[in-house]
């Protein structure tokens, strides 16, 4: 297996960090706040210190060496210090369902210029050519139409609703559930 904690694509740098970058992931998460926190679990406000998000990535790492996920953060060009964004693969499994979860967020302020698609496809190529992975999952609220318009142009298929499947908000809530195999012409 090649090394994949670190490649590239025509504009942008996808790596794996460590906790050297804890108070730039809080700067991202600050500066996204609004727009993140109508998709997520009610976190603590604890959530929004740097020395949670060091423990988030610690625990990411710790993840990563168990081959249970792989958590990857976006930059534009060669310019590591602003992260635009955040791709994570979740509950890795393999033999029998090679299978993983895909998760990603993007600075609200790089939507709409194709960096998610490039990134994530990038991120799922390399998944599929250096994992057994044959299944790649999404799941999508049905309140976020950005991202069900950007999963289905990277060619996911639509399964159908999980009813009321997580609690965001205090409120359970509906997800559109979204495949892609590694047969698929990517």
């Amino acid at each position: 297996m090649q090394d994949i904690s670190r490649f590239t694509t025509e504009r942008l740098t996808i790596l794996q960090r460590d906790e050297d970058i804890a108070d730039r992931l809080l700067t991202f998460y600050n500066e996204n706040r609004e727009e993140f926190e109508q998709f997520d679990p009610l976190l603590s406000d604890n959530f929004y210190t740097e020395k949670y998000q060091r423990a988030v990535i610690r625990y990411e790492r710790d993840e990563i060496e168990k081959g249970l996920a792989n958590h990857y953060y976006v930059y534009l060009g060669d310019d590591t210090d602003t992260i635009i964004g955040n791709i994570d693969f979740f509950r890795i499994r393999p033999n029998p369902f090679y299978s993983t979860i895909l998760s990603y967020r993007f600075h609200h302020d790089y939507w709409g210029k194709g960096y998610a698609y490039e990134a994530i496809r990038a991120s799922i190529k390399m998944m599929f050519d250096n994992y057994d992975i044959h299944r790649v999952e999404a799941r999508i609220s049905t309140d976020n139409p950005r991202s069900i318009k950007l999963i289905e142009h990277l060619g996911f298929t639509y399964e159908g609703i999980e009813h009321e499947s997580v609690k965001i908000r205090d409120v359970f809530k509906d997800h559109m559930r979204y495949s892609l195999l590694s047969t698929a012409e990517f």
